[in-house]
């Protein structure tokens, strides 16, 4: 019996169907190469800059940047928006950064200021499609005007209360009175230089950017100063958090049961001396506690080390003439065996200088953040005592006093030693003589 023309059709499209999935799973079963090529793990590669890099008396419209492939618009580093990743200077307003997939534009609102040498600095961070980034720095310069003056500003930027340098700071030269901006990235030791500058007077100002967003925000570290250029200037930049509070006592701990180490919330200023008259310590009942001497942090720590190099010296000679007491006695007795020599390191391929050149260090005094109190004499175990330190200075030269309650510990320590240190109570007492060995 022949079915109806309806049947057949479907039985047809049924058969068509069973066969476009066979078709799809022996394909997808079949094993090959990907479409594309190779896997692309290389970062985008610029082809051309106009204007061309060191040019001089052009106006571009915009700063064009063609890469080899297409340009991510997120970096890679940090998100945020692919602006991010270049820094225009100098600069007066806003800059706008335009992604066009495989081109970027670059132009300042207000235009390109005539006899002006502008450079754009290409942070690491651009990347494809892919993720593959540049992990480099780039850098474009061009001048509206006739050759780039050879006028600089250099110099490093430290955490002035840490006493380190500030990584990545950014750093602002400000033209006055116009306010044309001239801007820098120091590099992982906290240099700096800004190229380029016409003689004049700036305001230099330093900030550690923690967020990123080249703004100084509160409660970052900065320092700003007034410079004069002619030709060469060099600054240290020393941070730190302008506050409009003066320092006060945060923490008393008893380091030694006639010592005690006094922390501040904010940093004092140096070279203002502190007197042993600005704190006064008394008991529960009012008692007034005497006070033998005041010395702050640093000049603390260098007394420790030169009595722990002096202590050294001494354990030194001492040593020395032991041994030498038992050759004495013993001229007979084997020596010891000479310690191995060192194996000498490896040496560096050629081309690869080892770089020994020690980061930089800020120069003058450094801020204190803590004190040291000496008794003359114990304090009563599990009982109370009220320090107050009077008109202490930050680093503004605020003054303030301030009060801090304190219990000295149930179990005192050793009047002559501190917790995990040398002993610094008496560091002129001669060192303990080791019985001599016993002859073989």
């Amino acid at each position: 019996m022949v079915g109806t023309p309806r049947a057949v059709g479907r039985e047809g499209e049924d058969a068509v169907r069973r066969l476009i999935v066979l078709v799809a799973v022996v394909g997808c079963a079949q094993v090959g190469a990907p479409p594309g090529g190779p896997e692309d793990r290389n970062a985008p590669v610029l082809l051309k800059v106009a204007p061309d890099t060191n040019a001089v008396n052009v106006r571009p419209k915009n700063v064009e940047l063609q890469f080899d492939e297409v340009i991510n618009e997120r970096p890679s580093r940090g998100g945020g928006e692919i602006s991010g990743l270049f820094l225009v200077s100098p600069r007066r307003g806003r800059v706008d950064v335009r992604w066009k997939r495989s081109r970027i534009e670059i132009r300042p609102r207000r235009g390109w200021l005539p006899n002006i040498t502008y450079t754009i600095t290409q942070l690491p961070g651009l990347a494809d499609l892919r993720g593959n980034a540049d992990s480099l720095e780039h850098r474009y310069v061009f001048s509206t005007g006739a050759a780039p003056p050879p006028a600089l500003i250099r110099g490093e930027v430290f955490d002035w209360v840490a006493a380190r340098h500030a990584p990545r700071a950014f750093v602002e030269a400000i033209r006055l009175p116009d306010s044309l901006t001239y801007s820098a990235i120091a590099d992982s030791l906290g240099r700096f230089v800004i190229r380029h500058l016409q003689p004049g007077q700036y305001l230099l100002r330093a900030f550690a950017d923690a967020n990123n967003n080249r703004t100084l925000d509160r409660r970052e570290l900065f320092d700003s100063a007034t410079i004069t250029l002619t030709d060469t200037a060099s600054r240290q930049m020393l941070a730190y958090v302008h506050d409009s509070v003066g320092p006060g006592i945060t923490e008393v701990a008893q380091r030694d049961s006639l010592m005690l180490r006094v922390s501040f919330d904010r940093p004092l200023r140096p070279g203002v001396p502190v007197a042993a008259s600005q704190f006064s310590l008394k008991a529960a009942d009012s008692t007034v506690v005497p006070i033998a001497s005041v010395m702050l942090g640093r000049a603390f720590e260098q007394a420790e080390a030169d009595s722990a190099k002096a202590r050294a010296a001494r354990d030194s000679v001492e040593r020395a003439r032991v041994a030498d007491s038992v050759r004495r006695a013993n001229p007979q007795r084997e020596q010891p065996p000479r310690p191995p020599a060192p194996a000498t390191p490896p040496r560096r391929p050629a081309g690869t200088p080892r770089d020994t050149t020690p980061p930089p260090k800020p120069t003058g005094p450094l801020p204190e953040t803590y004190a040291v109190i000496r008794l003359p004499r114990p304090l009563t175990v599990a009982t109370s005592y009220r320090l107050r330190a009077d008109s202490l200075q930050s680093l503004m030269g605020i003054a303030r006093s301030s009060e801090r309650v304190f219990t000295t510990p149930r179990t005192p320590p050793r009047p002559d030693s501190l917790p995990a240190r040398p002993d610094t109570a008496n560091p002129s007492a001669p060192p303990a003589r080791r019985p001599p060995p016993k002859n073989d």
